[in-house]
């Protein structure tokens, strides 16, 4: 039986425990996501779901992402530096990994399909061989090279590199010889879809990653459609879902750089989050708790199905924010992220599950995602971490392909100056 002093010191623990630090808060989340990767990873070739259940007990889910073990690859040596993982299981499960992609995950012309059974890599769901997600596989192995420096991560690292036809996704397989902008994928059954990576969104990882690995034409970079908004006196570039601003900045570290345009890309994505979470504060549609610390419209799961939500210019919005949105913003307004973290910890408990924050939550419905998913977690991720320390960010930076890839881009060096844009000198 607790006496009078042990009652008062259990109540204080369990006060402190509900009103955890962002900090603290921030590392419980990173340590979950890091979770994520490696329980739901199957441990025979290391292909990740796409989705699962946020909820204790064994997961039904059995459709893995290439996106998603991107994702896996730089989550082990965040778990390692954490110390959540072994170094020497971490790296064999991430040989293991890259050894099937190169073996049984199907392809066409060295792009991986989107989704593929998560025990042995054939394609599902008649997915595309997809442009932007083996990219984004791609992403995870080239900064997973950086860090690991195995040779024999970095020989199959560099086989996979090396394998990708560029060119063909590029022309879609000569019929376009002219284009300058990528296909969004292939499908065998139907061919190139013909909708292009020329608007501006999550894909300057995708061009960057073209430039320094192959010599297809860098034209294409200028030629991005970026219509200017601005909102409550946030200049950016579409608006929309917020991910399309965070995605490529989760690996590439655009501070600083400005492209041939004079685009400075991370004061662009701070101003879209600052708008973003203006859009919310405003609320014109009067959903249910909305307001400085409860933000993020971007592409999630929602009470009727995945939909890309977004705001402000490109509007669609239900009531249902994603918890990744602000989380991903970390390094570009770390005192908002932060207050969005501490309260949504705090004003939705049972929102928390084994993995951490769901992919989404609409409090107007009453609604919580019962899944998380593998891309949200891997970019909110990549961004905490970078956060903390540049992690990943260094990683990327390191490699000779990124550096190739920035000059081909035009990205240099500039002079800071808080304008997104700053027209180069005739």
């Amino acid at each position: 039986m607790l006496n009078a002093f042990s009652t008062m010191m259990f109540t204080a623990i369990l006060g402190l425990s509900l009103q955890l630090s962002a900090a603290q808060l921030i590392d419980d989340v990173q340590h979950r996501a890091v979770s994520f990767f490696w329980n739901e990873s199957y441990a025979a070739n290391g292909f990740t779901k796409d989705r699962a259940s946020n909820s204790e007990g064994p997961d039904t889910h059995d459709v893995a992402t290439c996106a998603g073990v991107g994702y896996a690859l730089i989550a082990y040596t965040i778990g390692v530096e954490h110390k959540w993982l072994g170094r020497k299981e971490a790296l064999e499960r991430s040989r293991t990994t890259m050894s099937h992609l190169l073996t049984d995950w199907q392809q066409s012309h060295g792009w991986l399909y989107h989704f593929a059974n998560w025990k042995t890599g054939e394609r599902v769901w008649k997915s595309e061989a997809s442009s932007i997600d083996t990219s984004l596989c791609l992403a995870g192995i080239i900064a997973a090279e950086r860090y690991w420096k195995d040779p024999q991560f970095t020989r199959d690292a560099e086989r996979f590199e090396k394998r990708i036809d560029w060119n063909w996704m590029l022309t879609s397989g000569g019929e376009d010889p002219n284009a300058y902008h990528f296909s969004m994928g292939w499908h065998p059954e139907s061919g190139f879809i013909k909708n292009r990576w020329s608007d501006y969104n999550e894909a300057k990882f995708l061009y960057v990653q073209a430039y320094g690995l192959s010599d297809v034409t860098n034209v294409g970079w200028d030629k991005i459609v970026r219509p200017p908004v601005s909102y409550k006196g946030f200049d950016l570039i579409t608006g929309g879902p917020i991910f399309m601003h965070e995605m490529s900045e989760g690996f590439y570290d655009f501070r600083g750089y400005r492209d041939r345009l004079g685009y400075d890309y991370s004061i662009e994505e701070r101003n879209d989050a600052l708008a973003n979470r203006a859009y919310c504060i405003d609320n014109p549609k009067k959903f249910k708790g909305y307001g400085p610390d409860f933000w993020g419209l971007n592409a999630s799961d929602g009470p009727d199905g995945y939909n890309a939500y977004g705001a402000p210019s490109w509007i669609n919005d239900d009531g249902t924010v994603c918890p990744t949105g602000p989380l991903a913003a970390m390094p570009a307004i770390p005192e908002e992220a932060s207050a969005f973290v501490v309260a949504l910890h705090r004003d939705y408990p049972k929102a928390w599950g084994k993995y951490g924050f769901p992919d989404s939550l609409n409090p107007t419905r009453d609604w919580i995602d019962g899944d998380v998913l593998a891309i949200d977690l891997g970019m909110m991720l990549c961004a905490t971490e970078n956060h903390r320390n540049s992690f990943v960010w260094k990683l990327t930076k390191s490699s000779p392909i990124a550096k190739r890839g920035f000059e081909r881009a035009g990205l240099k060096k500039a002079p800071i100056s808080a304008a997104l844009r700053v027209p180069p000198a005739q």
